[in-house]
């Protein structure tokens, strides 16, 4: 087992979870994991990113070989062509045919650099990337590395992409990392709203909690989201984070002791969109509705007490 794995998604529109484009998968066994962030407005991507990510971790491509890449590439754009017929296509859809669908992607690939001998070794760990999803490599809860992108104002609205269907014009390149990572390391793979976000905070020096966040359900995550999209900290999209815990660690030290109700309030006034301040939020409100059901008029003085 090279790392567990948590994942965490809400569609753009909460509504419509059907509609959701980006896509991941992840076996800890064999230590590969990838993301990917489908273009709404190409044709079908949801489809061809699910199938990118699964194929990703099925076999991963050989990136350096362009006639390996290439046949891994038509495997799956068949693939994509598979799951729709032609002929039932909307005629406004069947333009859209000819550039076919398009999605970004993330993976990472993990392997041991030594012997097992009872000892706790680091791994190598292998990212490859188009387009603007992008990797978090936490360590001790700060944040040690980012890929592809190093800055938040570098995610935009033209990333690279992977088209289902072969078009001389796109100009595909991989952009590579080869580093180390620890046991207790943390992997956060993302798509690019909760990307930026990210990146903001951590240009901003806020101290994300990342072991809680590791911790949070996922109804809380999605939660979160949502409040963060009501402030307009973070644009609507769909929103993944896929988290890999590598395997080995020691066991995390206890919780720091919390802090007092002055401190907090210092904190949530200096970082409203931080983890603790969003989850304080969510619980002032489910009291809030409880004591507002206590004192409804469909509860009996007697049911009251």
């Amino acid at each position: 087992m090279f790392f567990e794995h948590r994942a965490f998604w809400l569609p753009k529109d909460v509504q419509e979870p059907n509609a959701y484009e980006d896509a991941f998968d992840a076996d800890g066994n064999r230590g590969v994991a990838a993301i990917c962030d489908g273009v709404s407005s190409s044709l079908f991507s949801g489809r061809w990113a699910l199938i990118l990510a699964k194929a990703v971790v099925a076999q991963p491509p050989d990136v350096r070989s362009p006639q390996a890449l290439e046949a891994w590439l038509k495997r799956n754009r068949e693939a994509w062509l598979s799951t729709f017929d032609e002929s039932t296509l909307a005629w406004h859809q069947k333009p859209k045919l000819l550039d076919g669908a398009a999605t970004t992607l993330l993976w990472v690939e993990l392997s041991r650099t030594g012997a097992a001998d009872g000892v706790a070794r680091p791994f190598r760990l292998r990212c490859f990337a188009i387009g603007d999803c992008c990797l978090f490599h936490v360590r001790g809860n700060a944040v040690l590395e980012t890929f592809p992108l190093q800055q938040s104002d570098k995610f935009n609205n033209n990333p690279q992409i992977i088209r289902s269907v072969a078009k001389r014009s796109d100009a595909m390149a991989f952009q590579a990392l080869e580093t180390q990572c620890n046991p207790g390391d943390l992997l956060m793979l993302c798509s690019d709203a909760v990307g930026a976000w990210t990146m903001r905070q951590v240009e901003a020096g806020v101290d994300v909690d990342w072991d809680y966040y590791w911790e949070m359900p996922p109804e809380v995550w999605q939660q979160w989201i949502i409040d963060l999209r009501q402030q307009n900290q973070i644009r609507i999209d769909d929103s993944t984070a896929l988290l890999l815990r590598i395997a080995g660690g020691h066991s995390r030290p206890p919780r720091a002791k919390a802090r007092s109700q002055d401190d907090e309030d210092s904190l949530l006034d200096k970082a409203e969109t931080k983890v603790r301040g969003a989850l304080k939020s969510l619980k002032g409100k489910l009291r809030k509705g409880l004591r507002g059901l206590s004192e409804s008029k469909w509860l009996t003085d007697e049911e009251q007490k």
